[in-house]
């Protein structure tokens, strides 16, 4: 009379069918694990979004904020909220990194990194440009650092390299003044 282990398989609903909507069938039940990805996600949002907040302030002086999710290693001294976000900061249903899903709005220039966010198009001006982001002196600059306005209110860059430029870098660099689409001075 009792149950065999073919007995117990047929008694159990498959999770795909108990996560389904109570309209479709379903028990309506959460997936946990995406809801746990949507939860962490929203967290990585609102890190690189939110301007207050002590758990913000908590987090940027304790790790770095933002920028460190993806350069910093994880350590045993990490909490495991931190540890989460930097797990979930690369995953493999964002077919990249959660930054790559992104697009910055420049707005006054005070948060971008020149060289390592996207701002202008889907690939960042460091990988775009290597050879020219390993002479740059500015390459921890915000984007309002790379230039000024001059006296016309026109927009200047001031692309500063550690030594002279070679032909092909200086190639580079005119493909990268046309790409900024503004006059620059190198200095």
């Amino acid at each position: 009379m009792g149950m065999g282990v073919r007995g117990q398989e047929d008694s159990m609903a498959s999770w795909k069918k108990v996560c389904e909507s109570k309209e479709m069938g379903g028990l309506g039940m959460l997936e946990l694990r995406k809801f746990n990805v949507a939860l962490l996600g929203k967290w990585l949002w609102r890190l690189g979004t939110d301007k207050k907040g002590l758990w913000r302030e908590v987090l940027e002086s304790k790790y770095g904020g933002w920028r460190s999710l993806k350069r910093q290693r994880t350590t045993k001294l990490d909490s495991l909220w931190w540890k989460d976000l930097k797990k979930i900061w690369i995953f493999e249903e964002w077919k990249g990194d959660f930054e790559d899903n992104l697009s910055w709005e420049v707005g006054n220039g005070r948060k971008i990194s020149l060289w390592e966010d996207k701002w202008l198009g889907n690939k960042n001006l460091k990988d775009k440009f290597m050879r020219l982001f390993s002479i740059s002196f500015r390459k921890d600059y915000r984007l309002r650092q790379g230039g000024e306005w001059n006296n016309n209110l026109k927009w200047v860059w001031k692309l500063g390299w550690r030594r002279n430029l070679f032909e092909c870098e200086k190639n580079q660099e005119q493909e990268l003044v046309m790409l900024l689409g503004e006059e620059h001075h190198s200095g």
